[in-house]
């Protein structure tokens, strides 16, 4: 039961900070009381370490008559630095909320613990089953906040479409069962069926927006920087944690080049409208769609290990600039450790990133892509003023504002050295060269050139795709068949409903007589 320890501490968490709010709503700790249960969960994190790999199954969910697997959870040294990551976010939201003006909010205190319980399950899920349980209830939490969260119909359509997209990376990663199933594979990630390799990373692609290229989720929400970077975050964290389960062999396929091709494709749009994004919240969808591209390529590869580290770069190192809204010189610079974590330099946290893969053409497409994202992230970190000042700030703010910040450094940093298999790996220099050196040239020019000068913010928008056109037809569609639908009822149930009843009546009898003898 260790490996469930940490997701039962958050979700304990949460649910004392809402019966403490509702029982007490003067009291005055419940900000402690959430760091105490984070930093709690944390230390267990690092307990796994002596006793990896953990495994547990809840045989009372089993029942044979309906499937045959039991809900099971695993952890081992691909999921731990995805656990780590999402365990350190939730602190550092806890520590930067203080210098925010919303500061006192239980409930999105509870709710980011949540999500962050909720996405530690997804990551250690052993079997399709248990990820499509956890997926299930993230997507529904996710669209009722996002309903709640914007205005206008508009906007709650996309929402609606949105959610659409992940019930379809659902339906896939159920085909993939099904296809393991016909194979007489057992299904554990462990051993899955290589014939549904690709299907995993479809569904994954799906969810993501990388297979095909669309922006998953709507950028109309007002949600921000603490629950709104967590609710992003950890919905991509439990969709990338799919990649470390894709079996070599199922990547030797005629496919794969093609779905090279598209993240590719994928990679090089984001990292480019990311670089010229006007600030990093507009650009944190280009964000997040960049890094799950170059973790797809890794895991079509096969290079599980760099999937997993392009998405721990993609928790810590987003984490960490889209979580700084104060304004503050040193730990602005501070944040550059991220280029180094982007870098796959050796020994950084995505040193993994091309040492194993086989990529073929694409490899120089695919460190293009790196460049225009570690570009654009040293752009943002190194954002002029305008903000508030962390000095107008109270002493302990002053104190926990940047200690949340530079945790998620550290664990950047001790990722690269320690704990899970892709540490202390020298890389594959010709490539973190090549792109260290773009990414020098591109930061040189980019005051320069107008062509990669950042752009309005109405230009970036989540319209940008030919599968937001074919939703956009899909839901049309259900729309018209909706209004004829409602129009039939009115006819039928208005004051000549009978006479019409009567008729088509008729008219069925008249077509069923004629052909009898």
């Amino acid at each position: 039961m260790l490996i469930l320890i940490p997701s039962l501490i958050l979700f304990l968490t949460a649910l004392t900070l809402i019966i403490l709010h509702l029982a007490r709503p003067a009291f005055r700790y419940g900000w402690m009381v959430a760091v105490g249960g984070t930093m709690l969960g944390i230390l267990v994190v690092f307990f796994w370490q002596g006793r990896m790999p953990l495994n547990v199954s809840l045989h009372s969910w089993r029942s044979s008559t309906l499937y045959q697997e039991a809900i099971s959870f695993h952890g081992d040294g691909l999921t731990w630095p995805f656990v780590l990551s999402l365990s350190a976010l939730a602190l550092t939201v806890l520590f930067t909320v203080a210098a925010r003006s919303a500061f006192a909010n239980p409930f999105a205190w509870a709710g980011t613990l949540s999500l962050i319980g909720l996405g530690l399950l997804a990551v250690t899920s052993a079997n399709p089953l248990t990820l499509l349980l956890v997926w299930s209830a993230f997507d529904l939490a996710e669209l009722l906040t996002l309903l709640r969260s914007v205005d206008g119909p508009s906007a709650s359509e996309r929402v609606v479409i949105a959610f659409s997209t992940r019930l379809a990376g659902i339906g896939l990663l159920l085909w993939a069962n099904i296809v393991s199933i016909s194979s007489g594979s057992t299904l554990e990630f462990t051993s899955f069926s290589p014939q549904a390799g690709l299907f995993l990373v479809a569904a994954a692609g799906l969810r993501l927006g990388v297979l095909p290229l669309h922006l998953p989720y709507p950028s109309e929400s007002t949600l921000r920087r603490g629950f709104g970077t967590t609710l992003r975050l950890v919905s991509a964290a439990s969709s990338l944690a799919l990649l470390a389960h894709i079996p070599a062999e199922s990547v030797n396929s005629s496919f794969t080049p093609f779905l090279l091709f598209l993240t590719t494709i994928a990679a090089i749009y984001a990292g480019w409208t990311w670089l010229r994004a006007p600030d990093e919240l507009i650009g944190r969808p280009f964000w997040i769609l960049g890094l799950a591209s170059l973790a797809i390529a890794s895991a079509l590869g096969p290079n599980p290990t760099g999937a997993v580290a392009w998405g721990c770069a993609l928790i810590l190192v987003g984490g960490a600039l889209f979580l700084a809204s104060v304004q503050h010189v040193w730990l602005n610079r501070a944040l550059l450790l991220g280029a180094w974590s982007l870098s796959s330099l050796p020994f950084s946290l995505t040193a993994s990133a091309w040492g194993t893969g086989r990529y073929g053409i694409f490899l120089p497409f695919l460190i293009i892509a790196q460049a225009l994202i570690v570009a654009g992230f040293v752009r943002h970190a190194l954002r002029p003023g305008g903000r508030d000042s962390l000095d107008a700030q109270p002493d302990w703010t002053r104190n926990a504002y940047p200690a949340g910040i530079i945790l998620l450094l550290l664990i950047q940093f001790l990722l690269g050295f320690f704990g899970w298999d892709g540490a202390q790996n020298l890389g594959y220099l010709p490539a973190s060269i090549a792109a260290s050196l773009l990414t020098f040239g591109l930061i040189w020019a980019t005051p320069r050139l107008r062509l990669l000068n950042p752009v309005r913010a109405h230009w970036v928008k989540p319209a940008s795709s030919w599968l937001d056109g074919l939703y956009r037809g899909l839901w049309g569609l259900y729309g018209l068949l909706g209004r004829l639908s409602q129009a039939v009822t009115a006819t039928l149930e208005g004051a000549s409903g009978i006479m019409w009843t009567l008729l088509f009546l008729a008219l069925f009898i008249s077509l069923m007589t004629q052909g009898a003898p």
